[in-house]
């Protein structure tokens, strides 16, 4: 009856989380106190849509545009950058669980 879809439930499910660390990063953006922290949390929201763009041309079959190294310098991370780093990471460990349940099925 319906048409089957060709991309798979998982990498539906790894373009939604991206998109939600792209829609949380806009709001810090919005809620930043300064013109540094706004710079700052502008970076990271455009790490964020290139992460999201390189995921969606993979899953689109397209190759990926070669990755930049990340810089290497420490930023304290405020507790909304700790609460999205902590939900990327639960994220993918479900993401992963499921990969294993539905492969040795």
């Amino acid at each position: 009856m319906g048409e089957t879809r060709k991309t798979g439930d998982r990498a539906l499910l790894r373009l939604g989380a991206q998109m939600a660390e792209v829609e949380a990063l806009y709001a810090r953006v919005l809620e930043t106190p300064d013109a540094r922290a706004e710079r700052r949390a502008l970076a990271e929201l455009a790490g964020a849509g290139e992460r999201l763009a390189d995921l969606a041309r993979d899953v689109a079959g397209r190759v990926p545009r070669p990755r930049r190294a990340p810089e290497r310098r420490r930023v304290r991370r405020t507790r909304l950058e700790r609460r999205i780093a902590g939900a990327a990471t639960t994220t993918e460990w479900i993401i992963a669980r499921s990969e294993r349940r539905v492969s040795s099925d």
